[in-house]
């Protein structure tokens, strides 16, 4: 014995032999059957009722049944709709199915079975269809949710960009008879590279370049705590007498101590400078900054030489101080590793080279020297960018 389907069925058809005989096999089958011969209550009885699915007669007089269809098929509970019909018509299967019929089926039906698999198979396709309607509201909503995020995010990521951007120094910026001045070019909203140089008493100007390892957010922050490590050293030499500001190797050792106390994975090539205002030495300090600062004297420029390891990776590092004349007119380039991205070479070494040929000239203008590399065209830079000029008047 076949098994009951436990279905009520809503059968909207013409009172005839083969309604009854249609009836007859849906009651053998166990289905709950709610007839409508008058096509006017129909959809009174679609929308009130509780079926579970629906035949319609496609052959209802005045093509009320196709009519029925349409508007049945836009109902939001998705029904099982199986169109019925005494022709066999390739045409009236279609337009069946092109006005939302989820099966269809050839009157008077060849057995019980045939009955039986055209309201299973309706059934299976229209849980599948609100399966996929349902994982398609989902995946909007996830959509949505993203965008919404991104948004805040982007949001978030201008403010922080703006935030950053007032922590750097004015450009360019007179100290004593030397001129600062930077440009910075993010890959992204906010930057890892970093510039800062200002007045400690009245005898020296320290300056500092930093590029922090990653992009965004999490290397931006670790410029915020150089910002605030260099500010604190710098009060500490005005209001109780330290003179660690005054040593670069001294700073590059109290941000390694500290970055690495912090433990958020991140690490940091610094090249940290004092100028002593009165002789005109400057001190400095490379920690594993790429490239080298380039000094240039009368036409002739050089890298710094004497390099340490960078801030944030080992303990036991340790930085030193080195000491050299800045004669009148001598300008000191410092660079991020962006630069050597944009520079059309082949090798690191001949992309130092074309380094110091520009800067032979003397240059002192970051914004001239980000112009001649074309960095004010770029619409994406492959690296943040930062560059620093100090120069004697």
């Amino acid at each position: 014995m076949s098994r009951p389907l436990r279905h009520r069925l809503l059968l909207i058809q013409q009172a005839d032999d083969i309604h009854q005989q249609l009836l007859g096999a849906l009651e053998a089958l166990q289905v709950e059957v709610l007839c409508v011969t008058d096509n006017r209550q129909a959809l009174l009885a679609f929308r009130e009722e509780d079926i579970d699915i629906v035949m319609i007669d496609i052959d209802l007089p005045g093509g009320r049944g196709i009519d029925l269809l349409d508007e049945m098929a836009a109902d939001p509970r998705e029904l099982p709709l199986i169109g019925v019909s005494r022709r066999n018509s390739l045409a009236d299967v279609l337009a069946a199915v092109r006005h939302g019929a989820t099966d269809y089926l050839l009157l008077p039906p060849e057995s019980h079975d045939v009955i039986r698999h055209a309201m299973e198979r309706a059934v299976e396709r229209c849980e599948l269809k609100r399966e996929n309607l349902a994982y398609r509201q989902k995946l909007e909503n996830a959509n949505r949710e993203l965008l919404e995020s991104l948004t805040h995010l982007q949001q978030d990521q201008q403010a922080g960009k703006h935030v950053q951007q007032l922590l750097l120094p004015d450009t360019p910026k007179d100290i004593e008879n030397y001129r600062f001045c930077h440009f910075i070019l993010p890959s992204l909203y906010l930057s890892g590279d970093f510039v800062d140089y200002f007045l400690v008493g009245e005898d020296h100007a320290a300056f500092f370049v930093a590029d922090v390892s990653g992009h965004g957010a999490s290397s931006a922050f670790v410029t915020v705590f150089l910002k605030n490590l260099f500010a604190r050293k710098r009060s500490d030499f005005l209001h109780r007498g330290s003179t660690a500001i005054l040593s670069p190797a001294k700073m590059l050792a109290i941000a390694n101590r500290e970055l690495l106390e912090m433990g958020i994975g991140k690490h940091v090539t610094l090249c940290v400078g004092v100028v002593d205002l009165k002789c005109n030495q400057l001190c400095y300090s490379v920690a594993g900054h790429l490239p080298a600062p380039v000094l240039s004297v009368d036409g002739h420029a050089t890298f710094l030489p004497d390099h340490d390891m960078p801030v944030g990776l080992f303990a036991e590092a340790s930085f030193t101080d080195h000491m050299i004349s800045f004669p009148p007119g001598a300008v000191l380039t410092l660079f991020s590793d962006g630069i050597l991205e944009v520079l059309q070479r082949d090798s690191l070494a001949e992309k130092e080279q074309a380094l110091l040929g520009l800067l032979s000239r003397g240059q002192c203008s970051s914004t001239e020297l980000a112009e001649s590399f074309g960095l004010t065209e770029l619409k994406e830079a492959p690296d943040d960018i930062a560059i620093l000029v100090v120069c004697r008047l």
